[in-house]
C-alpha cells in the first residue's frame, strides 16, 4: 500500500511539470518560428530612418540608416562572446544621430587579450552615416552572479540592461541595439544574425518532454498493475468462492 502511494504522489508531482515543460517549449518554438519569418521578410527590406521604427509592432531585424557620431569616451565591452571558437567582447557603444536621437550601437565582436586588459578601441570621429539591423533582447539573459560594474570606462559587462546603460551613460535609450552591418565605419568583427536555437530545436525538446510524460504515466499505469493487493485468505487457506 505505502508503495503504491508514494508511487502515486511522485506521478502527481512529475507528470505536470513534464507537461508543463512541454508547453513552454512549444510556445518558443511559436516565438522564434515567428522571429525566423520576421528575419527572412526584412532581409530585402531598404533601410528605414528611425523616426520610421515607430510604425512598426517589432523593432526586430528592422534594416535602419542614421548619421550622428559615437559618444567615444563610453562604450560597454559585452563579456563571454565566442566567435569561431575563441573567447572576445561584442563592442557597444552609445551614438547620438543629428536629431538628437541616442542609442546603442553593437559596433562587432573583438578578441579578448586577457582578463587584465580591454582591447583597445579605434573610433570614428566627427559625424558618420550607419547602416545596421535592429535587434531586441530575446527574454533575460542568465548570469551565474551579480553583474558587476567598475566606475570607470570602458566597462566590462555580462548582460545587456538598457535601463542601467542609459544612465551609466546619462542618456534615455530605446531597448533595441543597432547591429551595424559589414564594412560600416567603426566596425570590427560582424557576426551574422542568427538565433542560438531554433524553432525546430524547440519542437524537439517539447516532443521529448511529451514522450518523457507519455512514458511516466505508462510506467506508473504498469507498476499499479503489477502490484496489486493480494486477495484474502480465508481460514481454510483458500480464498473465498
Amino acid at each position: 500500500m505505502r508503495y503504491r502511494v508514494k508511487l502515486s504522489l511522485l506521478v502527481v508531482l512529475l507528470l505536470p511539470l513534464l507537461i508543463k515543460l512541454g508547453f513552454w517549449q512549444l510556445s518558443r518554438y511559436q516565438e522564434k518560428l515567428e522571429l525566423e519569418q520576421t528575419l527572412s521578410e526584412r532581409q530585402t527590406m531598404s533601410a528605414l530612418g528611425l523616426t520610421d521604427v515607430s510604425r512598426y509592432a517589432d523593432s526586430m531585424y528592422l534594416p535602419v540608416s542614421i548619421r550622428g557620431r559615437f559618444f567615444s569616451t563610453r562604450a560597454f565591452f559585452l563579456d563571454n562572446q565566442v566567435h569561431e571558437g575563441r573567447a572576445g567582447y561584442d563592442l557597444i557603444m552609445p551614438f547620438k544621430t543629428d536629431d538628437n536621437r541616442w542609442l546603442l550601437i553593437n559596433r562587432g565582436w573583438m578578441p579578448a587579450e586577457g582578463r587584465e586588459k580591454l582591447p583597445d578601441i579605434l573610433t570614428p570621429e566627427g559625424e558618420i552615416e550607419l547602416t545596421g539591423k535592429l535587434y531586441r533582447l530575446l527574454g533575460t539573459p542568465f548570469m551565474l552572479g551579480e553583474d558587476v560594474w567598475k566606475k570607470d570606462w570602458p566597462k566590462r559587462i555580462q548582460a545587456i540592461n538598457f535601463e542601467r546603460m542609459g544612465k551609466a551613460v546619462e542618456q534615455s535609450l530605446p531597448f533595441y541595439i543597432l547591429r551595424l552591418a559589414e564594412h560600416q565605419p567603426g566596425a570590427y568583427q560582424v557576426r551574422p544574425l542568427a538565433m542560438k536555437t531554433t524553432s525546430q530545436k524547440h519542437l524537439g525538446y517539447a516532443i521529448q518532454w511529451f514522450l518523457m510524460a507519455l512514458v511516466l504515466l505508462g510506467l506508473y499505469l504498469w507498476q499499479m498493475r503489477s502490484h496489486r493487493e493480494p486477495e484474502p485468505i480465508s481460514a481454510t487457506g483458500r480464498g473465498e468462492k
